[in-house]
């Protein structure tokens, strides 16, 4: 009988090792900020640089995604809008072939940007005025009935509609659920990403969309365009400080890199963090973010990469570490 004991005890504690390889495994998530001149084939706003077709950097974004999972065991991939520059056909054609690069790879949601919508043709310098209304042709090249497929795909505000969306993700035994909001999300949408995130007080909560802080380091409280909804601002008094799960708050639009931490009503931190190089030479020249979560240190290690180049930005504000709890002290002392 006390044989049999040991062994059930050996077992559980093999168990409980086992457990703890897995729930202390670092794993990333990818950032795509603004690549909306790299779709520009219409309006060639790129031609300023004078290098003609960039969408080669939209590419070599996707592929080293694709090609380094494994690697960095990234779980998850976000685009943070302005995914085209006009919400013309050709270029959401681009967008779509560079994103299929992560079908069947890598998981991903993707927010819409002021560019990504409501396009109207006009006499300024740009050729036409954007975010105008809401209208877009983002739902025809990535329709949601596409991702509805996804294991990751949690739902969507409009039931016919991929505007705003919800997925989930598990990685080293953590819940996480990212909510992806338009582009001055309106009263409605927010109402319903504050159901969604209320329904689910085990997940840990990322918000992403697209124009919420300056490169300044804070919220955006003003924001132009016609269509009607809320900026930075307003976003975090009527969402994102309303929930103890809610950790981070990823947007592109300000050219620039910025962090802020704040603290949520709960005493929650929350690391609200921009990313965006599209003012950068060629477009951007396929900069990007990865975010590597450290279990066993509780931090969240930031890169900024160029795949193209094949170099990184080690500045203060490119390469830095954000403090987030993911294990107790007691649990990685544990056998």
């Amino acid at each position: 009988m006390t044989a049999v004991l040991v062994v059930c005890a050996t077992m559980q504690k093999q168990r409980a090792a086992e457990h703890l390889v897995q729930t202390t495994e670092s794993f990333t998530l990818a950032v795509l900020p603004d690549t909306q001149f790299y779709c520009d084939t219409r309006l060639k706003l790129s031609k300023k640089w004078g290098n003609g077709d960039l969408r080669r950097y939209f590419f070599n974004q996707t592929r080293w995604v694709r090609d380094n999972q494994k690697r960095l065991n990234i779980a998850f991939l976000v685009h943070e809008g302005d995914i085209v520059q006009a919400d013309a056909h050709e270029e959401w054609a681009i967008a779509k072939e560079a994103m299929s690069v992560l079908d069947g790879k890598v998981p991903y949601c993707m927010c819409l940007g002021n560019h990504d919508m409501g396009f109207q043709k006009s006499d300024n310098k740009y050729g036409g005025d954007i975010a105008v209304n809401r209208t877009t042709h983002f739902n025809k090249y990535f329709p949601r009935e596409k991702f509805a497929k996804r294991k990751e795909f949690g739902g969507t505000f409009d039931p016919n509609r991929h505007d705003n969306s919800w997925y989930h993700f598990e990685s080293a035994g953590m819940k996480f659920l990212i909510v992806s909001l338009e582009c001055k999300p309106r009263d409605e949408v927010l109402a319903w990403a504050n159901k969604v995130v209320a329904k689910r007080p085990n997940h840990r909560v990322i918000v992403l969309t697209h124009a919420y802080m300056r490169a300044n380091g804070l919220r955006i409280d003003k924001l132009g365009y016609k269509i009607k909804g809320n900026a930075g601002e307003e976003m975090w008094q009527k969402l994102v400080s309303k929930h103890k799960n809610i950790f981070m708050v990823l947007c592109g639009h300000s050219s620039g890199e910025a962090v802020l931490t704040s603290k949520g009503d709960h005493g929650n931190q929350v690391h609200q963090v921009l990313s965006d190089y599209q003012n950068l030479n060629n477009g951007g020249e396929s900069w990007l973010r990865y975010m590597v979560f450290e279990p066993n240190e509780n931090k969240i290690m930031v890169y900024t990469y160029n795949p193209a180049l094949d170099k990184f930005r080690n500045g203060p504000s490119s390469r830095f570490d954000l403090e987030y709890t993911m294990m107790e002290p007691e649990q990685a002392l544990k056998p």
